[in-house]
């Protein structure tokens, strides 16, 4: 009885040790950005806030798509974003309330009231059929793993698109990668990519209708078909010949 006495105790206390093991060592799931490394910030504040507040989910996602779902409860608190957005950009300050605008926003963009002459675009790029547009660039800096915005194409047969995003990834030279998709009618999915460094914003959609590209100087900038940027020209032929000094051994 002694022997059982002494073991019943010490087999609680190795349960209880593997619990609080596994229970810090969750993935840190409040995580957006990921280096080239792969490496994630190990900020577990999250865990230790009141239980009652807790929206992170404490088990693994079984996909992609849930994973996006489970994620943007984290940010259901504007605190929460908040820190998130600094933590990506450490050299900027965000005001909450005008973030909190932002995120009530749906569109990233609108069309350009006026035609941004300034752009660096050859005089006969600014009437070639590219939609310019003026970009909600603190829309895009609050944006979220499960996080929908709305993006407005109007050369295609559907005007607005709803992106879902996936991931976001920084990288080591101050540029930020947006990246997700569009679920489309006709059952496929479509992706959507945006990359921010400090003023320039490059962007790539795929869409049911067809592939756009983006770019945006600050606020203001362009989408265009790929079909409108890469003109064939009949006259132009990219076949090589050789010459005849390479024909002989």
């Amino acid at each position: 009885m002694k022997n059982k006495r002494f073991w019943l105790p010490a087999l609680a206390i190795s349960i209880g040790a593997i619990a609080f093991y596994n229970f810090n060592t969750l993935p840190d799931t409040i995580a957006t950005t990921k280096s080239d490394t792969g490496s994630v910030p190990k900020d577990l504040a999250v865990y230790q806030t009141d239980m009652t507040n807790m929206t992170l989910p404490l088990t693994l996602p079984s996909s992609a798509q849930s994973s996006s779902q489970k994620e943007s409860k984290t940010y259901a608190r504007l605190q929460d974003r908040l820190e998130a957005m600094r933590e990506r950009r450490p050299n900027l300050q965000f005001d909450p309330v005008a973030v909190e605008a932002a995120v009530n926003r749906q569109h990233t963009w609108e069309n350009a009231k006026k035609l941004p002459t300034h752009l660096p675009l050859k005089p006969e790029e600014f009437t070639d059929g590219r939609q310019f547009i003026q970009l909600d660039s603190l829309k895009i800096e609050t944006l979220m793993p499960g996080d929908s915005v709305k993006v407005s194409i109007i050369d295609s047969g559907e005007h607005d698109y709803n992106v879902i995003m996936d991931s976001i990834e920084k990288h080591d030279y101050n540029s930020i990668s947006w990246h997700g998709h569009i679920d489309g009618k006709d059952g496929q999915t479509y992706q959507v990519s945006f990359t921010r460094g400090e003023k320039l914003t490059l962007g790539g959609l795929d869409t049911p209708e067809g592939h756009y590209v983006l770019q945006a100087h600050g606020n203001d900038g362009w989408i265009a078909s790929s079909k409108i940027l890469f003109k064939i020209d009949p006259n132009h032929t990219d076949e090589v010949y050789p010459t005849e000094d390479k024909l002989d051994p």
